[in-house]
């Protein structure tokens, strides 16, 4: 047999207070969440505020050598480097000539030479690897003169490659050309 059940209410009656009880218990934790996001990120704002704006200014900093890097970039390639090397060979030389030790070389020439052989002109010419060519215009008093020069030349340990570059008799004695290389005691290499 079936119960009967008597609803004398106007509206049959329902229970909605689990149903409220939720709804409040989770808009409860709800706003206890969003509370606990907006103070997270309020803190994290406050925190990394400083952080942030080192940031800013690293970037800054960055972009700004980037920009530097860019204009030096364009000034190294607006640059002639084979005028620049020509430029900079030809002051080295000039230096290393200006630093040449005219005395040391006349002292060694005197101690070199003969009795009978004078020197009129010396002209050096200077190479990269430090050594002086010079070119000689002698005289001697006798056609021996020039053999006994490159003779004494080949036994001086300041002098090599001695080679006769010219000769011819005059009404005085003998004159001669003669190419020798000179080492210098402090050579002035010349940077390539």
């Amino acid at each position: 047999m079936k119960t009967l059940h008597v609803n004398l209410a106007s509206r049959p009656f329902r229970d909605y207070r689990p149903v409220y009880a939720v709804v409040v218990v989770t808009s409860l934790v709800i706003a206890f969440m969003m509370l606990n996001n907006f103070d997270t990120w309020y803190r994290y704002q406050r925190d990394t505020k400083s952080t942030r704006t080192d940031i800013a200014k690293y970037e800054a900093q960055i972009e700004q050598e980037r920009h530097r890097v860019e204009a030096a970039n364009r000034l190294t390639k607006s640059i002639d480097v084979n005028a620049l090397g020509k430029q900079s060979k030809f002051v080295n030389a000039q230096l290393a000539e200006r630093a040449f030790s005219w005395s040391e070389l006349l002292d060694r020439l005197e101690a070199t030479m003969p009795n009978d052989v004078r020197i009129n002109s010396v002209a050096p010419n200077f190479s990269d690897d430090g050594q002086v060519h010079l070119t000689l215009s002698c005289e001697a008093k006798s056609t021996n003169g020039m053999i006994g020069t490159i003779n004494r030349f080949n036994n001086s340990p300041y002098f090599s490659n001695p080679f006769p570059t010219s000769e011819d008799s005059t009404e005085s004695g003998f004159r001669f050309g003669l190419g020798v290389d000179y080492k210098p005691s402090i050579p002035r290499l010349v940077s390539k």
